[in-house]
C-alpha cells in the first residue's frame, strides 16, 4: 500500500480572539427592530421587514432603493380570519416573508394581507386587501408569469388564476368547503398540492382532489372522484397518470389511468404496490416500475406487455441507461433491455442488507459503478462481471461520499477515514490513496474536488487532502449550540459546506417519483412534447424571452449568476469562540485560510450571504450591518 505522508496541518480547535474579529463595514439603522430578511436570487434584492414597512436594498451599493407602507398595504379587511382557530394555527409558522424560487417576485403576509412584490421595481403587483378573501396558498406558473391562488372566501376553498402582468385576478371558481379543505396542515400542503398548465387547461392537485379547469375562463371541467397524492401528464394529451395512498399513514399505493375529458378512472383495476419506484411514458405504453413489479403497461386498457414480470420483489431503483434499464431489488442489482431480457447471467449483489442505502449507482465509461452503505465495486456493463474480485467493504455507520473526476473518469470517495480512487481501468480493487483523521465524521455530508485534490466538510470540520494523500489543512470548530437552522440555510447558499455544491447526497438515495419521457423508438425527451406543440415552439420561445418576470432582469441575473459560480471557493461555518461568542467563519476551500470571522450577538441570528458580491447582511435589533467581502 502507498505510504501515506502528512503536509503541515492547520488545526484549530476554536482558539478564537475576540481583536481577530470585525466590526461590520457599513450599517443601516432602522425605527423599529428588523422581523425578517430574505434575497431573491435573481434580481439579488434584499427585502427586509421593519415595523409596519417593506424594503428592498441593493447588494452592490448597500442603499435601500425602494419603500413600501401601509399606504402601499391598504388597510384590513381579512377580520374573519383572525377569528378562526383552524386558520390561526395554519399560518402560526408561516414567515413574514419568502422569495419565490426562479422569479423576480417576494411574497409578503403582513396584517392578514397577501402581497406580491416585484423586487426589481418595489412594486407591489397584487395586493389582496381590496379583496373579500384571504390567500393560504400561492404557486408560480413562470412558463406564462401568472399565479394560482387558493383562497378561502365566505366559507368555501376557491382557486384564483392571477395575471402577473396586470396584477388582475382572470376568474375565481369555488371548489369546496373550507372546513373540508384545511384538515390539513400547511406543511403537509408543500408537499402535495401540485398545479400544472396544459395548454387551455389548468389541472390543480388541491389536498388530495384533483380538479381540471379551462384555463381562459376558470369553468370547473370536473373533479377526481377519488384523492390522490401525485399526477403526471403524458404526451398523448388524452390521459394523467395518478398515485394515491390508501391512507396519510399508509404503506400501500395505488397506480391508475384518468381520462383528460371527464377525470375518470381508464383501467379497470389499479396497480396495488407498497410504493412506485419508477415511471415512463412511451406514447402507447407506461413503464411501470414497483415494489412487486417491472412491466410495460398498455396505456389504454392497462393490460401487461412483457409476458413476465422482471423481478420486483422488493424493487427499489430504476436507473435507465440508453434503451436498457439497471434496477436493483433487494440487496441485488440486473441490467435489462426494453424487452424484459436479462443481459446479465445472474443477479450482483450490490450490499450486504437490503436496507443499506445506495450512495451511487450508474454508468462509468463502459463500467457499473456501485456504491452502497457496505460495499463499493465496477462491473463490466456488456458481461456483469466484478472489475474487481473483491469489493471495497464500506463501514455502514459511517458516510460514504463520492465525487467525480472528469480528467480521469474516475470517481474519488470517502468512507471511514479512507479515500479511495475508483477507476474503471484498474483490474484489481484500489487501496486508500490517503488515511486522515477526522473529528466529527459521522456529520461529515460534503466531499468536492478541486484541481489539487478534494475538500471534505461538515458543519463544524473541514479538511483539503492533496492528490498524493497528504492533509492541506484542518480546521475544527465548536458547535455553536441550538438557534443555527436558519444560519446555515443561508450559508449553503453562498457554497457552503452544508448544503453546497459538493454535497454527497445522492439523487439515487433519496430521489422524487417523476415521469420520464420517451418517443415509441424508446428515445428521451426531457418535456411533454406533442406534435401539435412543435409549431407553437417558436411563438413560446419568443413569449418565454418577453415575459416580465423573468425578460426585464435577464441582464442582471446573467451578471450576478457569472459571480455566483466562484462561491464553491469558501465555505461559511458558523461556530463558538472560546470567549463564548458565536461567530460566522468563511474559509477558503483552497487553503484552508479562515479569511474572515463575524460576531453575532443574538441567539438565532437572521441574515443573508449574497453569492455574488459575498457580502454578508446581518440583522442586529434595529439595524442592518453590512459586512464587505474579505
Amino acid at each position: 500500500m502507498k505510504k501515506i505522508t502528512f503536509s503541515i496541518i492547520l488545526l484549530f480547535l476554536v482558539a478564537f480572539s475576540v481583536t481577530a474579529q470585525r466590526k461590520y463595514d457599513e450599517i443601516i439603522t432602522t425605527e423599529n427592530s428588523v422581523q425578517d430578511i430574505v434575497q431573491n436570487e435573481i434580481t439579488g434584492i434584499v427585502v427586509f421587514k421593519e415595523g409596519g414597512t417593506v424594503k428592498g436594498l441593493d447588494p452592490e451599493t448597500k442603499k435601500v432603493v425602494w419603500t413600501l407602507t401601509k399606504e402601499d398595504f391598504g388597510t384590513i379587511t381579512s377580520k374573519d380570519i383572525l377569528t378562526d382557530p383552524d386558520f390561526g394555527n395554519m399560518f402560526k409558522d408561516k414567515r413574514d416573508l419568502t422569495t419565490v424560487s426562479g422569479s423576480p417576485y417576494v411574497e409578503a403576509y403582513i396584517n392578514s394581507k397577501y402581497l406580491i412584490i416585484n423586487t426589481d421595481t418595489g412594486k407591489v403587483v397584487y395586493n389582496s386587501s381590496k379583496e373579500s378573501f384571504f390567500v393560504f396558498q400561492s404557486d408560480f406558473i413562470p412558463e406564462t408569469n401568472e399565479y394560482l391562488l387558493t383562497l378561502k372566501k365566505d366559507g368555501d376553498m376557491a382557486i384564483a388564476l392571477l395575471d402577473m402582468a396586470t396584477g388582475e385576478l382572470k376568474w375565481t371558481t369555488t371548489v369546496d368547503k373550507a372546513k373540508a379543505m384545511i384538515s390539513f396542515s400547511l406543511k403537509l400542503s408543500a408537499n402535495t398540492n401540485k398545479a400544472k398548465i396544459n395548454g387551455n387547461t389548468v389541472y390543480y392537485l388541491l389536498y388530495g382532489n384533483l380538479y381540471s379547469f379551462d384555463k381562459e375562463s376558470g369553468k370547473l371541467n370536473w373533479k377526481a372522484a377519488e384523492e390522490y397524492t401525485k399526477f403526471y401528464e403524458t404526451q398523448n394529451d388524452k390521459n394523467i397518470v395518478v398515485v394515491n395512498a390508501a391512507g396519510l399513514f399508509s404503506n400501500k399505493q395505488y397506480l391508475n389511468v384518468l381520462s383528460t375529458d371527464d377525470g375518470k378512472s381508464i383501467w379497470k383495476e389499479s396497480i396495488k404496490t407498497k410504493q412506485v419506484v419508477y415511471l415512463e411514458d412511451w406514447g402507447t405504453k407506461l413503464l411501470v416500475a414497483h415494489n412487486s413489479g417491472f412491466n410495460f403497461f398498455d396505456l389504454k386498457t392497462g393490460e401487461k406487455i412483457w409476458k413476465k414480470d422482471a423481478r420486483g420483489d422488493g424493487l427499489k431503483r430504476v436507473i435507465p441507461i440508453d434503451q436498457d434499464f439497471l434496477y436493483v431489488a433487494e440487496n441485488e442489482m440486473m441490467l435489462i433491455n426494453k424487452d424484459g431480457e436479462k443481459l446479465w447471467k445472474k443477479f450482483i449483489e450490490i450490499s450486504d442488507d437490503k436496507e443499506d442505502p445506495i450512495y451511487y449507482l450508474g454508468k462509468v465509461g463502459e463500467k457499473v459503478m456501485y456504491l452502497t452503505g457496505t460495499y463499493g465495486n465496477m462491473v463490466d456493463y456488456k458481461t456483469g462481471v466484478k472489475l474487481w474480485k473483491r469489493n471495497i467493504n464500506f463501514d455502514k455507520n459511517r458516510p460514504v461520499l463520492p465525487t467525480y473526476d472528469e480528467a480521469t473518469n474516475s470517481y474519488l470517495v470517502y468512507n471511514d477515514e479512507k479515500l479511495y480512487k475508483f477507476d474503471p481501468s484498474i483490474s484489481d480493487k484500489p487501496e486508500p490513496f490517503a488515511k486522515v483523521n477526522i473529528k466529527k465524521e459521522k456529520e461529515l455530508n460534503s466531499i468536492e474536488l478541486f484541481p489539487w485534490g478534494v475538500v471534505l466538510s461538515g458543519p463544524v470540520e473541514v479538511m483539503g487532502v492533496n492528490m498524493d494523500g497528504t492533509v492541506k489543512y484542518h480546521h475544527i470548530y465548536t458547535q455553536p449550540g441550538e438557534g443555527t437552522r436558519r444560519l446555515l440555510k443561508s450559508a449553503a447558499i453562498a457554497g457552503s459546506i452544508g448544503l453546497g455544491v459538493g454535497s454527497a447526497v445522492s439523487a439515487v438515495q433519496a430521489s422524487e417519483l417523476t415521469m420520464t419521457y420517451r418517443d415509441s423508438n424508446g428515445n428521451m425527451r426531457s418535456t411533454v412534447l406533442k406534435e401539435e406543440d412543435k409549431s407553437k415552439m417558436k411563438q413560446a420561445n419568443n413569449m418565454a424571452a418577453g415575459s416580465a418576470a423573468l425578460g426585464l432582469v435577464a441582464a442582471k441575473f446573467d451578471k450576478r449568476f457569472n459571480a455566483m459560480k466562484q462561491n464553491r471557493d469558501y465555505s461559511y461555518i458558523f461556530a463558538k469562540a472560546d470567549t463564548g461568542e458565536k461567530i460566522l467563519v468563511k474559509v477558503s476551500k483552497a487553503d484552508g485560510v479562515e479569511v474572515d470571522k463575524i460576531i453575532f450577538n443574538n441567539n438565532k441570528p437572521l441574515y443573508e450571504i449574497d453569492p455574488a458580491t459575498q457580502n454578508i447582511f446581518y440583522v442586529s435589533d434595529k439595524s442592518i450591518q453590512i459586512f464587505n467581502k474579505k
